[in-house]
């Protein structure tokens, strides 16, 4: 079987940085221009790759990073020698080689995916329009839609054990709202009861959308979770992620609340509960 183009070009990239005297790397931050002297240096060795150039460098890593296929594209000669990758941003970085320990959890893992210990609950679809599901497809907006019009974050919070708020009322807010460094999918407004021992103010749920071959990445919703703070006066977030189940229905990842004091250390969101909406009948795109 061929190797992916991308496995080819970084495992050039690894070789470039290599340093044989010292058997380590250069620097393990790769660049745009790294990314693109890789794939000339690669279409010079074999003109056969055809490998595109001077595209968007830094669109590189993105794909990689977000498609459960990332452990395919890493090259297994780069991870044998001790390193697995990361996305960077900023200051023109691509990724980052991270050295990667044998039985350690890998960065293209998929960490979080529905498993025979996830509480699953029936949820109908049939106030869903014939006509709407008839062009049901597979893309993050038609699984958005989906989620809002049947009230799937409004019953995760609603239902369940370990519950992090006792909620009174629950409001989709808005979709796609574009910020200064990232894109949140959707945005929830909570008001709690008076009855929860640190109930002042209201909470703001963030929602990253994702098809059931991509990843949950939470770096991404890390990002999301700080932008929201900056755009808003709210005191405590909770990130969330969903993600669609083929066949079957949608997935829900509610991360721990953030509360603003700690912006300033928050680096990752933590796990908190998950739940599985199978979606009956089921959703044509879903």
């Amino acid at each position: 079987m061929s190797k992916s183009k991308k496995t080819v070009v970084i495992e050039k990239i690894f070789t470039l940085l290599y340093d044989e005297a010292s058997g380590t790397l250069k620097r393990t931050v790769v660049t745009g221009d790294d990314v693109e002297k890789a794939k000339k240096q690669c279409n010079i060795d074999n003109p056969k790759l055809k490998i595109k150039e001077n595209g968007n460098a830094f669109n590189f890593m993105k794909d990689i990073v977000r498609s459960s296929a990332g452990m395919k594209i890493w090259p297994k000669s780069v991870r044998d020698q001790g390193w697995t990758g990361i996305q960077r941003t900023g200051g023109g970085a691509v990724f980052e080689f991270v050295p990667y320990i044998l039985g350690d959890a890998d960065a293209f893992e998929d960490d979080f995916k529905p498993t025979d210990k996830t509480p699953t609950y029936a949820l109908q679809s049939l106030s869903l329009p014939l006509a709407s599901k008839a062009l049901g497809r597979k893309d993050e907006s038609w699984l958005l839609q989906v989620a809002v019009n049947l009230r799937v974050i409004e019953t995760h919070f609603a239902i369940g054990e370990d519950r992090q708020i006792n909620a009174v009322e629950l409001n989709h807010l808005q979709m796609d709202i574009k910020l200064r460094k990232v894109q949140i999918d959707a945005l929830f407004l909570a008001k709690r009861s008076m009855t929860d021992s640190d109930a002042h103010g209201s909470v703001l749920i963030t929602v990253e959308a994702k098809q059931g071959n991509q990843r949950i990445l939470t770096e991404q919703i890390a990002r999301q979770v700080k932008e929201t703070f900056e755009a808003t006066p709210n005191d405590l977030v909770i990130p969330t992620a969903v993600a669609a189940i083929r066949n079957k229905g949608i997935y829900v990842v509610e991360f721990k609340a953030v509360h603003r004091p700690e912006v300033d250390e928050f680096t990752l969101p933590v796990f908190h509960r998950e739940a599985m909406f199978v979606l009956q009948p089921a959703v044509q795109g879903i």
